[in-house]
Protein backbone atom coordinates (compact mmCIF):
# COMPACT_ATOMS: atom_id res chain seq x y z
CA UNK A 1 0.00 0.00 0.00
CA UNK A 2 0.96 3.72 -0.99
CA UNK A 3 0.78 6.43 1.61
CA UNK A 4 0.75 10.22 1.11
CA UNK A 5 1.77 10.47 4.84
CA UNK A 6 3.62 9.33 7.25
CA UNK A 7 2.61 10.48 11.12
CA UNK A 8 4.61 9.47 13.73
CA UNK A 9 3.17 9.20 17.38
CA UNK A 10 -0.67 8.70 17.77
CA UNK A 11 -1.00 11.42 20.75
CA UNK A 12 -3.41 14.14 20.83
CA UNK A 13 -1.65 15.71 18.16
CA UNK A 14 -0.99 13.12 15.80
CA UNK A 15 -4.80 11.74 15.61
CA UNK A 16 -5.80 15.42 15.07
CA UNK A 17 -2.99 15.73 12.49
CA UNK A 18 -4.08 12.10 10.80
CA UNK A 19 -8.07 13.00 11.00
CA UNK A 20 -7.18 16.50 9.19
CA UNK A 21 -5.72 14.55 6.34
CA UNK A 22 -8.05 11.44 5.98
CA UNK A 23 -10.97 13.99 5.82
CA UNK A 24 -9.25 15.45 3.27
CA UNK A 25 -8.73 12.15 1.10
CA UNK A 26 -5.00 11.60 2.38
CA UNK A 27 -3.61 7.96 2.89
CA UNK A 28 -2.10 7.97 6.20
CA UNK A 29 0.30 5.59 7.86
CA UNK A 30 0.39 5.93 11.54
CA UNK A 31 3.70 4.79 13.90
CA UNK A 32 2.86 4.75 17.78
CA UNK A 33 5.72 3.15 19.96
CA UNK A 34 2.86 2.62 22.69
CA UNK A 35 -0.21 0.40 22.58
CA UNK A 36 -3.89 0.93 22.87
CA UNK A 37 -5.38 3.25 25.72
CA UNK A 38 -7.70 0.27 27.19
CA UNK A 39 -6.08 -0.17 30.42
CA UNK A 40 -8.91 1.22 32.85
CA UNK A 41 -6.40 3.58 34.69
CA UNK A 42 -6.42 5.60 31.63
CA UNK A 43 -10.42 6.29 31.59
CA UNK A 44 -10.61 6.98 35.31
CA UNK A 45 -9.08 10.76 36.00
CA UNK A 46 -8.56 10.20 39.90
CA UNK A 47 -6.17 7.07 38.76
CA UNK A 48 -3.55 8.77 36.59
CA UNK A 49 -0.79 8.54 38.93
CA UNK A 50 -0.71 4.47 38.79
CA UNK A 51 0.12 5.38 35.26
CA UNK A 52 3.27 6.82 36.58
CA UNK A 53 6.85 5.08 36.06
CA UNK A 54 4.92 1.96 33.88
CA UNK A 55 5.63 0.71 30.61
CA UNK A 56 2.77 3.46 29.41
CA UNK A 57 5.17 6.12 30.42
CA UNK A 58 8.26 7.25 28.85
CA UNK A 59 9.43 7.99 32.06
CA UNK A 60 11.53 11.14 30.76
CA UNK A 61 13.47 13.61 33.89
CA UNK A 62 14.90 17.16 32.77
CA UNK A 63 17.97 18.29 32.68
CA UNK A 64 19.45 19.44 35.95
CA UNK A 65 17.30 22.85 36.67
CA UNK A 66 19.35 25.92 38.07
CA UNK A 67 16.56 27.44 39.76
CA UNK A 68 15.56 24.42 41.81
CA UNK A 69 18.72 23.43 43.32
CA UNK A 70 20.07 21.05 39.93
CA UNK A 71 17.19 18.52 40.52
CA UNK A 72 15.98 16.81 38.30
CA UNK A 73 11.94 16.70 37.76
CA UNK A 74 10.24 13.56 36.71
CA UNK A 75 8.14 14.36 33.31
CA UNK A 76 5.67 11.98 32.32
CA UNK A 77 4.74 11.94 29.00
CA UNK A 78 2.14 9.05 27.81
CA UNK A 79 3.25 5.87 25.36
CA UNK A 80 0.63 4.90 23.98
CA UNK A 81 -2.42 5.79 21.70
CA UNK A 82 -3.47 9.37 22.89
CA UNK A 83 0.03 10.24 24.23
CA UNK A 84 0.36 12.32 27.14
CA UNK A 85 -2.88 13.22 26.67
CA UNK A 86 -3.99 9.69 28.12
CA UNK A 87 -1.77 10.16 30.94
CA UNK A 88 -2.69 13.90 32.49
CA UNK A 89 -6.30 12.94 34.29
CA UNK A 90 -8.34 13.78 31.12
CA UNK A 91 -7.76 17.97 31.75
CA UNK A 92 -7.89 20.04 28.86
CA UNK A 93 -6.42 23.62 29.04
CA UNK A 94 -5.48 25.97 26.94
CA UNK A 95 -2.04 28.11 26.78
CA UNK A 96 -1.98 31.46 28.64
CA UNK A 97 -3.48 34.10 26.19
CA UNK A 98 0.00 36.21 27.02
CA UNK A 99 2.55 33.26 26.00
CA UNK A 100 0.49 33.19 22.65
CA UNK A 101 0.70 36.74 21.73
CA UNK A 102 4.86 36.57 22.74
CA UNK A 103 4.87 34.29 20.69
CA UNK A 104 4.01 35.87 17.59
CA UNK A 105 6.17 39.26 19.09
CA UNK A 106 9.15 37.64 18.58
CA UNK A 107 8.40 36.94 15.14
CA UNK A 108 6.01 34.04 14.20
CA UNK A 109 3.23 34.98 12.33
CA UNK A 110 -0.16 33.07 13.37
CA UNK A 111 0.69 32.43 16.92
CA UNK A 112 -1.12 35.36 18.55
CA UNK A 113 -3.99 34.20 20.87
CA UNK A 114 -6.51 36.54 18.38
CA UNK A 115 -5.00 34.07 15.36
CA UNK A 116 -5.07 31.00 17.50
CA UNK A 117 -8.79 31.43 19.50
CA UNK A 118 -10.71 30.86 16.18
CA UNK A 119 -8.48 27.44 15.82
CA UNK A 120 -9.35 26.27 19.82
CA UNK A 121 -13.17 26.97 19.43
CA UNK A 122 -13.28 24.77 15.81
CA UNK A 123 -11.16 22.09 17.74
CA UNK A 124 -13.94 21.87 20.93
CA UNK A 125 -17.52 20.82 21.99
CA UNK A 126 -18.30 23.27 25.03
CA UNK A 127 -21.08 21.33 26.54
CA UNK A 128 -22.29 24.53 28.64
CA UNK A 129 -22.67 25.94 25.14
CA UNK A 130 -20.45 28.39 22.50
CA UNK A 131 -19.27 31.80 23.95
CA UNK A 132 -16.63 34.44 23.24
CA UNK A 133 -13.96 31.84 24.20
CA UNK A 134 -15.92 28.31 23.81
CA UNK A 135 -17.09 26.58 20.56
CA UNK A 136 -19.70 24.06 19.90
CA UNK A 137 -18.11 21.43 16.94
CA UNK A 138 -18.16 17.58 17.74
CA UNK A 139 -14.56 17.61 18.44
CA UNK A 140 -13.46 17.65 21.62
CA UNK A 141 -15.74 17.62 24.26
CA UNK A 142 -15.40 19.93 26.84
CA UNK A 143 -17.20 20.35 29.95
CA UNK A 144 -18.31 19.40 33.48
CA UNK A 145 -18.80 15.76 32.22
CA UNK A 146 -15.83 15.13 29.17
CA UNK A 147 -16.68 12.33 26.67
CA UNK A 148 -14.50 11.71 23.28
CA UNK A 149 -16.93 10.79 20.92
CA UNK A 150 -14.08 8.35 19.85
CA UNK A 151 -14.22 6.81 23.36
CA UNK A 152 -15.65 3.23 24.36
CA UNK A 153 -16.93 4.86 27.45
CA UNK A 154 -19.24 7.30 25.76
Amino acid sequence: MAYDYIVVGAGSAGCAVVGRLTEAGAQVLVVEAGGPDDQQEIHVPAAFPALFKTPLDWDYETEPQKFLNARRDYWPRGKMFGGSSSINAQIYQRGAHADYDAWAGLGNEGWAWDDLLPLFKQSQHQERGPSEYHGRSEERRVGKECRSRWSPYH
